[in-house]
């Protein structure tokens, strides 16, 4: 069977019977022949099996490896909050508690973060809060832009008159 072919084992079998040699002629003999050629072509898709597992092995770790087309690597994106306050924290976990399971571990670790991401929503609304007030200025202005439309409501528009052509020289 030739390496990188993919033939089916019925295929191989039939190609292998074609070459039995003559000189088989007892049925003891054929079927000695016939059982040691199973085990050889058995063997032989076991290895090509196993050869294009790692074959796609090695290519799943080729696109792993986070290459561009050139063959330079991408820069990887940040962590999120959530991902490096786990980063942080579970080192710390761990020896303070060494007895906790890695889901227990991470049960504690979850409500650390809720504390801490209360405390995170806390201070993004103060920031939100001094962003959003406006000076005294600008809400003079806002309710200035506010009353324009409204006066401009009371007036009904009119719709404008098509003029007329005339024609010159009647």
């Amino acid at each position: 069977m030739a390496a990188g072919t993919a033939t089916t084992f019925a295929v191989a079998l039939k190609e292998r019977m074609m070459d039995m040699p003559d000189e088989l002629n007892t049925k003891k003999e054929i079927d000695e022949y016939f059982k040691n050629l199973m085990k050889e072509l058995k063997d032989e898709m076991k290895k090509e099996k196993i050869e294009n597992a790692e074959k796609k092995k090695n290519d799943k770790k080729k696109k792993k490896d986070n290459l561009d087309e050139d063959g330079n690597e991408k820069p990887k994106k940040p962590l999120n909050k959530y991902q490096q306050f786990i980063k942080d924290n579970q080192d710390r976990i761990k020896e303070e508690f060494p007895e906790l399971s890695n889901t227990e571990r991470f049960t504690k670790l979850a409500e650390e973060w809720n504390k801490f991401k209360a405390t995170l929503v806390d201070k993004e609304e103060e920031e939100k809060d001094d962003k959003e007030e406006p000076s005294d200025e600008d809400k003079e202005d806002k309710e200035e832009e506010q009353e324009k439309p409204k006066e401009d409501e009371g007036k009904e528009k009119k719709p404008k008159k098509a003029k007329k052509t005339t024609k010159k020289g009647e």
